[in-house]
């Protein structure tokens, strides 16, 4: 979509897209908005009154977007524009839930929760899958919670269904689990950069075919 948001008819339109099409408007319906820590927050993608509320709130510093810097995504428009307002950083991350995550994009989020002005407000579309992910790492990187030890990847309250294609992630972090096993001092960072067999890994998780269908198409995640 080209995004107008200089026009009063160009932001009633983006705004009617970010909400019906983008599924900004199930946010009314379940927010999905979790305190990880004192200084750090997860949630789907909020409204921006969600947004501004909960920045003068709870302070919130920088906000963490899991769905990229998309430049054809009204949503996107509207979050950059209102960080921009509320004079707090916006970082923008691409992440997947649907795959074998690349190492790269494990040390990207130790440089982000290293580098970021906390308060930090982590979110995704749903706020169950890439969030889950991203508030896994920041325990791990952050609080320096064992990998086996985290919580952020559960069914309640955060709606990450493990049986799913989304479950690739609670795969992958197992296998590092059995590694772990076989080597104590291994430090996740350091596997994830040198792991082999991505691709079979990515082969070898089966899904469930209802949870997937739930998920995917029932619910639409990404």
């Amino acid at each position: 979509m080209k995004v107008n948001l200089k026009t009063p008819w160009g932001r009633i339109k983006a705004w009617l897209y970010a909400m019906f099409v983008e599924h900004n408007f199930t946010n009314l319906i379940r927010f999905n908005f979790h305190q990880i820590s004192a200084e750090a927050y997860r949630s789907s993608q909020p409204t921006m009154w969600q947004l501004r509320r909960e920045v003068k709130t709870r302070g919130i510093k920088t906000i963490i977007n899991l769905k990229g810097a998309n430049l054809g995504s009204a949503y996107y428009a509207f979050e950059k524009e209102q960080c921009a307002r509320l004079g707090i950083t916006l970082i923008d991350v691409e992440i997947y839930s649907r795959g074998i995550p690349e190492g790269k994009s494990i040390r990207r989020a130790k440089e982000v929760f290293a580098t970021a002005d906390y308060p930090i407000w982590i979110h995704c579309k749903a706020g169950a899958d890439r969030a889950g992910i991203y508030a896994t790492l920041y325990q791990y990187f952050r609080q320096h919670i064992p990998i086996g030890q985290t919580n952020q990847l559960k069914l309640w309250p955060f709606g990450h269904i493990e049986h799913s294609n989304a479950g690739k992630i609670d795969f992958y972090l197992e296998q590092f689990l059995v590694y772990q096993q076989d080597h104590p001092a291994a430090e996740f960072l350091d596997w994830a950069e040198n792991i082999a067999g991505r691709e079979k890994m990515n082969s070898e998780f089966k899904s469930g075919g209802m949870a997937s269908f739930i998920n995917d198409v029932i619910l639409r995640r990404e």
